[in-house]
Formats: structure tokens, C-alpha cells, sequence
């Protein structure tokens, strides 16, 4: 928005080195907000090593337009006096390996493609954690309008690029309506930040990070008392230890807030500061822990991984993947193979000292001390 404010106004002469540095980034757009989207679902605190592919374009695009990025203000501003007199130039420009309008339809296909998809996160969420509490639903509707938001301004984007007239006029009412509905966003967001701290932290009642903390960093303490901390904790841990609530596949916070009586907002500031996780974080631990407790009994022997996992609460089969190598560091598979070779040695060693000891005070008994 700045860059094209530098062009639109003609500034852009007088700092022509600006010219063309806000392309890689638009390459960044759809796939931030889709990683944005997937991070307040899965509730994630930082990237996947594969979430490096989905900056590959912007890199790309980046490395090709070094050349151009070194050529003299002098080049830069001849270039942009001829785009002044015929836009259209602009688009033909080949200052790395593709041309311009060949990048312009890139960023807009690949756009629309990562806006399908995290419209499709939205959907399975709400169709794996319906019926939504309030919180659920107010998270559910700002996502929803983002990303229509966003599909409409690169539908809009589309369509410009497939038409053209000498005035100009539909690309000058395309690029207001985008600016004004993209400006209109971050209006919103300074005004409704809460919105960016995901599921975890929307309060009815108050907000959750002044709820959290009461003195600055460094130095932090919960403005509950020790004394409702401590109970807070007991009731917790009791709660889900003797109901095992966990093991419902639809258990949710609310469900929990409701069970112990608990307000939702110190709940929520109590699993996050005296556990560190959030409350889907605390469920999936009791739900893996129930999975190791119980991986090797004889009523388990005949299920699937993914039939464990449905045992314990967890609603698919890449949910309980996910969550048992993080709480573990080894995936399901791994960790049965890893028990049960420690079982199986335990038990020949038990086997030999008992041998041993048999030996030591029978030392005419024959026995199988092999091992």
C-alpha cells in the first residue's frame, strides 16, 4: 500500500529505488493469512519445518529482481516516466526471469488457491467441534469475513488483469475498493486486537491478558491469589484424573468451565501459566497419558493406532499423531516397538536374576540361564 501510494501521488521520482520492492511481498499475503488461520486452529506457537515451502514464490521472486533492485535511480526513473504515460508498460517489464503480468496472475491464482483451502480449515473445524460455544463462534465469524474479504479483493484483482481501457477507470475503482476494505481490516484489528490472540483468550467479561498478569514482565505474578491458584489446580486435576472427561471426543472448555464452576477467563489464565499450555494442550496430554497407560493391556491388543486414538478422546487419526510425537517425541508405532522391547528385556532379566538366585541356593538345580 505504500509503494502504490508512492506511484499513485508520482513520489515515487523522487525515490525510485522503491520501485518494484513491494512485489515479493505480495507473494507472502495468501499464504500468511492461511498459515494465520491454521495457527488459531491448531492453536501452534511456532513454525513447521515444512511451512519454509510456503515462502519458496516470495524467495524466488525476491532473488530474480536483485539485479534490477541494483541498477541505478537514473534507469529506475526513466522507467517509471514511460509507466506514467502508458501504464500497461508496466506489466510488460521483464525485470527478472518472468514478466511482470505473468507474476500478476501467479499471485492471484496462487492467492485464490490458498484462499480455498483455508476456507476449507474453517469449515472442517466447525464441523468437528459443532455445536460452538461464544467463543468459538466469535473467532468463527471474524474468520469467516477475513477470508471472504480476501477472496473478494483477489477475485477483484483477477478480474482487472482480464480487462483494460485507455482511461484506466476499472483497475483506478478496483485498487480504491481493495485499499479502503484492506484499510478498513487493520482499522478493525487496532481497535479489536484480542481477535489476533486466537480461541484461547476471547472473555465476555473481561479481557484475559489483564485477567493473566498484573505486574510487567520480568517480574510476573497472577492477579488470582495463591490460594485460588492452588485450589483452582486441585479441582482441575481431580476432575479430569476421576471423570476422565477427556475421553469424550466433543469435550470442550465450556463443557469443563461448566463442570468445575470455574469462570472461563481464570480458568483459561490458570492451564496456560500453571501447566504452559493452552486447554487443548492439557486435554491431548491426560489423552496421550491415558494411551500409555493402556497401549500394552490385553482389551487394547486387537485395536489399530487409530483405534487408540479414538479410544482416548482424539476425534482423527493426524490429530492423535500430532499430538502423541509432541508430548513423546516419537510417534505411536515407535513407542509401543520401544515398550515393549524394554518389557520384553525386562522380563528375561527378571527371568536370569531369578535363575540366579535359584543357583545360589540350589547349586545342584539345573537350570536355562541363557539370555
Amino acid at each position: 500500500m505504500f509503494v502504490s501510494g508512492l506511484i499513485a501521488s508520482g513520489l515515487i521520482l523522487k525515490v525510485p529505488h522503491f520501485f518494484r520492492t513491494a512485489s515479493p511481498f505480495i507473494y507472502l499475503i495468501a499464504p500468511a493469512a492461511f498459515l494465520y488461520v491454521r495457527t488459531v486452529f491448531n492453536e501452534e506457537e511456532s513454525f513447521q519445518l515444512l511451512d519454509a515451502l510456503h515462502f519458496i514464490p516470495a524467495l524466488f521472486h525476491f532473488l530474480e529482481l536483485i539485479p534490477f533492485f541494483l541498477k541505478s535511480a537514473e534507469t529506475k526513473k526513466s522507467i517509471l516516466e514511460i509507466i506514467f504515460i502508458d501504464p500497461d508498460y508496466s506489466l510488460a517489464l521483464s525485470e527478472g526471469i518472468l514478466a511482470q503480468n505473468w507474476h500478476a496472475f501467479l499471485k492471484t491464482i496462487i492467492g485464490l488457491v490458498y484462499f480455498s483451502f483455508q476456507y476449507f480449515l474453517i469449515r472442517q473445524y466447525i464441523k468437528e467441534f459443532t455445536p460452538l460455544d461464544s467463543y468459538q463462534k466469535k473467532i468463527i465469524q471474524w474468520l469467516n469475513w477475513f477470508t471472504l474479504v480476501l477472496i473478494c479483493c483477489y477475485s477483484l484483482l483477477l478480474i482487472s488483469l482480464f480487462t483494460n481501457n485507455e482511461s484506466n477507470t476499472i483497475h483506478h475503482l478496483l485498487t480504491v475498493v481493495i485499499a479502503s476494505t484492506l484499510l478498513i481490516i487493520l482499522v478493525y484489528l487496532f481497535l479489536q486486537p484480542q481477535i489476533l490472540y486466537g480461541l484461547a483468550n476471547f472473555s465476555e467479561s473481561e479481557n484475559l491478558a489483564k485477567e493473566i498478569l498484573s505486574q510487567p514482565t520480568g517480574n510476573r505474578s497472577l492477579s488470582l491469589s495463591a490460594d485460588q491458584i492452588s485450589d483452582y489446580r486441585y479441582r482441575i486435576e481431580e476432575y479430569l484424573e476421576t471423570k476422565k472427561p477427556y475421553l469424550d471426543s466433543g469435550f470442550r472448555m465450556q463443557d469443563m468451565v461448566e463442570g468445575l464452576c470455574i469462570p472461563r477467563h481464570h480458568l483459561s489464565a490458570v492451564i496456560n501459566t500453571v501447566y504452559q499450555k493452552n486447554f487443548n494442550g492439557l486435554i491431548n496430554k491426560y489423552r496421550v497419558n491415558y494411551i500409555k497407560e493402556n497401549i500394552h493391556t490385553r482389551k487394547w491388543s486387537n485395536l489399530s493406532l487409530e483405534g487408540m486414538g479414538m479410544e482416548a478422546g482424539f476425534k482423527s487419526r493426524s490429530t492423535f499423531l500430532q499430538a502423541f510425537k509432541k508430548e513423546t517425541g516419537i510417534t505411536p508405532s515407535a513407542f509401543r516397538e520401544k515398550t515393549l522391547a524394554i518389557a520384553k528385556v525386562l522380563e528375561k532379566l527378571t527371568s536370569l536374576l531369578l535363575n540366579e538366585i535359584v543357583l545360589f541356593y540350589n547349586p545342584d538345580q539345573v537350570t536355562d540361564c541363557s539370555f
